[in-house]
């Protein structure tokens, strides 16, 4: 079986396997907090807290799938991986498109909930022709599909572009630097430093360039087995820099955003650029931390890791609910934040082994489970991840 043979000879899947769980939990309280901001509450604490995660959260995200795709490819070959893109991503999204965006939607329209501060999108029906929360999927599935015709028509280009990006993340620190370079000019047109498109199926070039970068990443820590031990040797020194990064890019953000405070084209790109490196810094930081401390396999996170991808698709309509209800009561604003972020993951939670884990919707975003503990794979597949069931 291809997937135990995988997870036994290389101790990277585990740890990779967490990172990107982590990036679809963490998902929740920045929706949650979203959510609070858009219906009354005091924006700067969800400003700060959507802020703080998006430095890393949909970077990583994108680093862990072609981190991923690059294995799949390498253990599996390409029809299989073309399979397995199409089920685990393409199907969803369609399903994801006529079912959970119009609920979210009408749930919103029966309690009042606001869900965007577009009020042409907040007006409009049920059935919403964009991606909404599902976007970054969409994306996903262009970046795959590019991603795979050049493995397939220019193999030689996807080898010689590799390499380059091997010796630039082995350069400690000045590798960081001239990637920080591309990555700020992606980042450019976007106000709040955050590569989120509009609500459109139309891809932005500067968004799909960044998230590419990520992507690079990932898929050349998997064709490079010593980067990865590289950077759990140097885990603390990169979460050190990291952590010098984010604070003075944190600063210059709020500069950036604040009324009194008119931002000149220079302040603008130092601003960037040093928010680029706190984002590179951090990327390598948690793979290294990932690597020292959950390269082992975890039955309780493995569980987790396999029940993150509904936790993405299904917590939405609920905080929408939570939302609702604890506008109704007395709570302050950090508590409703609480209630929301946890009702909402209690739900998808609660959800997944009813609905979810051994039905046909848990084979179309996991893979088959079975209930019999004996034949159950050692590790078993995650979603939009290399499956042993293909």
């Amino acid at each position: 079986m291809v997937g135990s043979e995988i997870n036994r000879s290389d101790d990277r899947i585990h740890s990779m396997d967490a990172l990107r769980a982590s990036t679809m939990f963490l998902l929740v309280p920045v929706h949650a907090a979203g959510l609070l901001s858009l219906n009354g509450h005091d924006g700067a604490w969800a400003t700060a807290i959507y802020w703080f995660v998006h430095v890393f959260r949909l970077p990583l995200f994108f680093a862990m799938s072609g981190f991923f795709l690059a294995l799949l490819l390498s253990r599996r070959g390409l029809r299989p991986t073309v399979r397995n893109r199409s089920v685990r991503i393409a199907v969803p999204l369609v399903l994801g498109l006529i079912t959970l965006v119009p609920l979210t939607v009408l749930a919103g329209q029966m309690t009042g909930t606001v869900l965007t501060a577009d009020p042409d999108v907040q007006g409009a029906g049920p059935i919403a022709y964009e991606p909404s929360f599902l976007w970054f999927l969409w994306y996903l599935l262009i970046v795959d599909s590019a991603a795979i015709a050049l493995y397939l028509l220019r193999p030689g280009l996807v080898q010689a572009a590799g390499e380059r990006f091997r010796r630039l993340v082995a350069i400690p620190l000045g590798g960081i630097l001239i990637l920080a370079v591309p990555t700020t000019l992606a980042l450019w047109p976007a106000s709040t430093w955050t590569a989120e498109p509009t609500a459109t199926f139309v891809p932005e070039p500067s968004v799909l360039a960044y998230y590419a970068l990520f992507f690079a990443l990932g898929a050349t820590l998997c064709a490079h087995r010593d980067l990865v031990v590289s950077a759990g040797r140097n885990a603390w020194r990169w979460t050190l820099l990291a952590l010098a990064a984010t604070l003075p890019a944190a600063i210059l953000f709020a500069q950036h955003v604040s009324a009194a405070h008119e931002s000149s084209s220079g302040a603008h790109a130092a601003g960037l650029l040093i928010y680029a490196i706190a984002t590179w810094t951090s990327l390598l930081a948690l793979v290294g931390l990932a690597h020292r401390y959950l390269s082992r396999p975890r039955p309780a996170l493995r569980y987790l890791a396999d029940a993150s991808y509904w936790i993405y698709l299904s917590h939405m309509p609920a905080a929408v609910l939570l939302v609702a209800l604890a506008g109704t009561t007395t709570l302050g604003t950090g508590p409703q934040f609480i209630v929301v972020s946890a009702g909402a993951l209690a739900f998808s939670l609660a959800t997944y082994p009813v609905l979810v884990r051994y039905t046909a919707v848990g084979t179309l975003l996991n893979g088959p489970r079975s209930r019999d503990r004996r034949s159950r794979p050692a590790v078993a597949p995650a979603p939009i991840l290399p499956s042993a069931t293909g």
